[in-house]
């Protein structure tokens, strides 16, 4: 299974389960912040 894929029914899954579904922006953002924290992680 192709990482798209993958991620697509990811946020399915979690959409059905809590209703959660950022918008393009927010996960953006939230990707900013993982790779910020992965850049600070790997530092160390």
């Amino acid at each position: 299974m192709v990482p798209a894929l993958m991620a697509e029914q990811a946020r399915a899954a979690l959409k059905a389960w809590n209703g959660y579904a950022p918008t393009p922006a927010e996960e953006q953002g939230l990707d900013s912040e993982l790779d910020r924290r992965l850049a600070q992680a790997a530092v160390r």
